[in-house]
Formats: C-alpha cells, structure tokens, sequence
C-alpha cells in the first residue's frame, strides 16, 4: 500500500487484491449475490426465532415496479457473523486459524500442564472475545517480561485504574491498536471489553463485516408435521401434528457490507519518534482480510451450502456476485471475482501480515487458565 500520487495526480489505490481495486477514498463496499436453492424445491426453510417464527416484512419502498413484496431474512446478521469466523478456521472446534493466515495474532487458552493440557478456548471462537472470563484471567508473557493476566495487560497499556472502572477517556483510540496485536480479527467481527475486572464503557468496536441472507418476494406456505412417541419414555401423547413455516421466493440475495471508513479511522498505529508507521498497511491487513471472507463464503456456496435440513443453496447459474463501491462523490460497480480472492495467501515475507508488523509468535499466543 502506498500513499503516493500517480503523475496524474489520482491517489493510489487503498487496495488491490486479485484484480479487485478499492479506491483511495473508498468509504463502503456492499457485495451480492443470487442465489437458488440446490435440491430444486422452491420451499426454503428460513432462519426462525421463538415465538416469533420466520421474520417476514413488507418492502416500505412506494414505488410498485420496484417493490420487493414480502421480503423473508432466511439468514440473520448475528449468524452470518459466525459463518464468516467459520470460513477462516482450519480447526472449528478450537478456531485455529488457516495456514494462510500464519502470523495473525488470536489467543488460545489452555489449562493443566503436560499430558493433561485442556483447550479452553480461543479468542477467535469465544463469543464473548476479551469478554470471557477464561481469556480475562488467563495468564501470558505479553513481551514485557512478565507474566500478567489479559485483564492486566489491558489496565496496564491502556492506563486504567486497578479497578478496572477509569481510565482517561483520551487513550480510548489505543484499545483499537491493542486489540489489532492481541486477536486482528476483533477489529472485523467486532468486540466489547466487559468483564468482571474491567467495567469501564466504551471499549467497543460495532462489526465492520455485516451479512444476511433474505428473499424477495416470498410467499408463507404451511407444511405438516408429525412427531411419534414410539419406544421412548411412557407417554399418553401418542403422536402430535404441527405446522412447520417455510417460504418460496422468487430471488434469494446473499448480501455484505465491508465498513471501510469504520476501519479506516480506527488508530491502528502509535509509531514512536523515528519509528516508521504501520497504520497503512493494518488498515489493508483489515480490508483484504473481510473480502477473503466474502469470498470463502461464496466460495462454499458454489456447489451447495446446506444452513438448515431444508435450506440449501448455492449461487444462481450464470449471475456472478456484484460489487458496488461506494466513496466521495463517485460510485462504481463492477464484478466481484471470488475464486481469485479466495486463493489469495496472507503470510510469507512479502504478504499483508508480515507488512504489518504484527507483534511475533502470537499466532496464536497461549495462555494459561487456572480456576
């Protein structure tokens, strides 16, 4: 990445990665794609909550040529945030990282020792990240020789009171490069530093990487069911008849939204006097990293991605994922190449990591829990 100006005066580009362009000025990118479903049965079974069933709303734009009719979220924001962790994970159950993300900082939690070392968690599968109680307490040698627990680490570089419930409300932006050296990621998916050691508010970050899955003018449909109490426990229910809620629609769209000018004014970066600076070159880390998941999720939806028993899909035949860039006063489309951003390796001595300068052996770096 680079900030100097082309003859004719137009700023570099923030980013090219696989033929893909993000402009200097780029503020937000939204990605989408069609999709259909792969088994041939138009009935698709979204995404339902309890006591409330599917989410179905009307299209409030006025206009009737365009309006969307019933529009269904088949796959909600919250859940689209686990699948894009998920695409970046070589041990899902333990969130390890792919090889081509060696070298991007995540901590992993172990207790025990020896033979009877136990995973407990890691801050790229924890729902809670720096929230948890078994990262909180979880201790590690952070780089200043001593071993201190994350909560410590965190009181102690961000200048905060003992108690955790003050600190001085200017050194706010530097939790933003903290985090970038303890779990990248964080800075994508977003996160909240909350926990019982530390109370103070505002250490947060909303996601940058937002994305659904929703149907375009759906249609209810009522489908049987029958459950049977045979051979299990004694039971004077016999068998019990339901309705299950599905949908047909006529377009499916996966969409995403990549909040480039939320990443670009994060510090990232406090060089010291002499120092070069990294905020660049993070900030590309950042946005290559949320468009690789983009694209490893579309990637898995080439053939056939199977979210519930009877909700699997795959991408349209023949209408490829579109992108619209969006920045300044210009905006542009232009085809989104998945496969070739898919393949795309982040490590090595010429890749984004190590363009970074992100703290060493850090990927991960483990910690140690003891109740």
């Amino acid at each position: 990445m680079s900030n100097d100006r082309p003859a004719n005066g137009t700023p570099a580009p923030l980013l090219e990665i696989a033929g893909f362009t993000v402009p200097a000025d780029c503020r937000r990118i939204f990605i989408t794609a069609e999709l259909e479903p792969s088994t041939g049965d138009p009935r698709i079974q979204p995404t339902g909550f309890p006591d409330v069933g599917p989410v179905l709303y009307p299209d409030p734009n006025p206009d009737t040529e365009a309006n969307q009719g019933l529009i269904c979220l088949i796959e909600s924001e919250p859940s689209m945030a686990n699948r894009l962790e998920e695409v970046c994970f070589s041990n899902k159950y333990e969130g390890t990282l792919k090889e081509n993300f060696q070298g991007l900082p995540y901590l992993r939690v172990e207790s025990g020792g020896g033979t009877n070392r136990v995973f407990r968690t890691s801050s790229t599968l924890d729902g809670h990240r720096f929230a948890s109680d078994f990262l909180a307490k979880a201790r590690a040698n952070f780089g200043n020789g001593a071993e201190t627990t994350l909560a410590g680490h965190i009181k102690t570089t961000l200048g905060m009171a003992d108690n955790g419930k003050t600190m001085p409300v200017a050194r706010i932006p530097e939790v933003f490069q903290l985090v970038m050296e303890l779990d990248t990621m964080s800075l994508i998916h977003g996160f909240q530093i909350s926990n019982e050691r530390i109370s103070f508010v505002g250490l947060r970050l909303a996601r940058a990487l937002t994305g659904s899955i929703v149907g375009l003018h759906c249609e209810r449909v009522a489908v049987p069911g029958v459950k049977f109490n045979i051979g299990q426990v004694e039971s004077e229910s016999g068998q019990a008849i339901f309705q299950k809620q599905r949908i047909t629609s006529t377009k499916i769209q996966a969409r995403f939204s990549i909040d480039v000018a939320l990443l670009a004014s994060l510090r990232l970066d406090s060089p010291n006097d002499g120092q070069p600076g990294y905020q660049a070159s993070r900030l590309q880390l950042l946005v290559a990293i949320a468009l690789w998941k983009v694209a490893a999720f579309l990637e898995l939806l080439r053939v056939e991605l199977s979210l519930r028993t009877e909700c699997k899909l795959r991408l349209k035949a023949g209408i490829g994922p579109h992108s619209r860039i969006e920045g300044g006063s210009d905006a542009r489309d232009c085809d989104f190449p998945y496969r070739e951003i898919a393949m795309e390796s982040f490590n090595g001595a010429e890749g984004m990591i190590a363009s970074a300068h992100l703290p060493p052996n850090r990927s991960p770096l483990v910690m140690t829990f003891s109740s």
